[in-house]
């Protein structure tokens, strides 16, 4: 693990709606931004240290969704250093304190995998309706700063509006996984997902780099339906010194998450992406794939228009590019995620009347395609 140069003015202007929809108060962010002046120093001034006293706060207040919520920022967007590490250990304390009120059913659970020979175990997090048990499974995972928790407020509208059982992992490299980020990392999702086989159909939703191995598990067949949302799958060429050039640290980000020494140079990003493509991993030369949707923004910095393209040869995939919008339509991304859970409904439970007329009226809100 490694630090890297990232300047605290830019995380906080990239990412600030993204702790929004996490449920931290804006006024909270600001009063945070205007303390902090270094991503890494430990103490007054860096960052976690700045967010670790309103975490602090909210927790003595009991608010423990809250309190997650800040400890997830403070150990934002990797963690690189102890202080980070000391604030997940928070989170998930403040979390599962905060559980018990949760609508639905809620469980942790330990799943067993099976990785190069030896037993790992993955912390899950499953969101079930009240008064329920068959039921489809929508897996659901983040990239390689966001994890299970913090895609909590998405989890639980699956669960209620899409009548699904949801399973949130963290994306191996990242959050409470002991795994690194690598090309293999797949069948850790399928051993996951086989935990509910039999139970209704199955299927995931891949968040950013979460949505490479949405594509992924789609195009071999291994789930019955799946959404990418944003995600990277390698569909041209791409130099090396694109991806080491990625804005607001990037580079450095999923280099924590595959558990490199130090910030990739271009050569070292070229190796990173040849494991990563699809293309090279012969996946996207089949005539179709298992249902998929397909969405991003067309202005996105960090994952090239082809990378989303490419899905509309498949018969089986339907395609949302949405116009002049960033990452993951992170600008407007309450008016997009309706969407991708009534699309989910309708495929998983069928098209009733009633699950296509939620899907047309999510769609009304849904921002312009290209």
């Amino acid at each position: 693990m490694f630090t890297f140069d990232l300047s605290p003015s830019d995380l906080f202007e990239e990412r600030s709606k993204q702790f929004v929809a996490w449920g931290i108060p804006e006024k909270t962010i600001r009063n945070v931004q205007a303390r902090v002046v270094d991503t890494w120093a430990d103490g007054p001034g860096g960052w976690t240290y700045e967010w670790m006293q309103e975490a602090t706060r909210a927790k003595a207040a009991a608010d423990w969704l809250l309190a997650s919520s800040l400890f997830g920022a403070a150990r934002f967007p990797c963690l690189a250093k102890p202080n980070r590490v000391a604030a997940l250990d928070e989170q998930v304390k403040c979390f599962l304190k905060a559980s018990s009120r949760f609508p639905g059913q809620f469980e942790r659970r330990l799943i067993q995998c099976n990785v190069h020979g030896e037993i790992v175990g993955v912390p899950v997090h499953i969101y079930m309706p009240k008064g329920t048990s068959a039921l489809p499974t929508v897996l659901l995972s983040g990239g390689v700063d966001t994890g299970k928790m913090e895609l909590h407020r998405i989890a639980l509208m699956l669960s209620k509006l899409g009548g699904l059982r949801v399973v949130a992992m963290d994306m191996p490299g990242t959050g409470e996984s002991n795994l690194p980020l690598t090309d293999e990392v797949d069948s850790v999702y399928r051993t996951v997902l086989d935990t509910f086989r039999g139970q209704g159909k199955i299927g995931i939703l891949g968040v950013s780099f979460g949505g490479h191995w949405a594509a992924k598990l789609a195009l071999r067949r291994d789930v019955d339906v799946a959404v990418n949302f944003g995600g990277p799958i390698g569909a041209n060429d791409i130099d090396g010194a694109y991806i080491a050039g990625l804005p607001n640290g990037m580079p450095g980000i999923i280099g924590n998450a595959m558990r490199l020494k130090a910030y990739p140079d271009a050569a070292v990003a070229d190796r990173m992406l040849q494991g990563f493509s699809l293309r090279d991993q012969g996946l996207l030369d089949q005539a179709d794939c298992a249902r998929m949707l397909v969405v991003n923004g067309s202005a996105d910095p960090y994952i090239p228009l082809a990378d989303v393209e490419v899905f509309r040869r498949y018969p089986s995939a339907e395609v949302w590019l949405l116009r002049g919008l960033g990452h993951c339509a992170a600008e407007k991304i309450a008016r997009v995620v309706p969407g991708m859970i009534t699309w989910l409904r309708k495929e998983l439970h069928g098209e009733s009347v009633g699950n296509r007329l939620f899907h047309g009226v999510a769609l009304m809100l849904r921002p312009e395609t290209c």
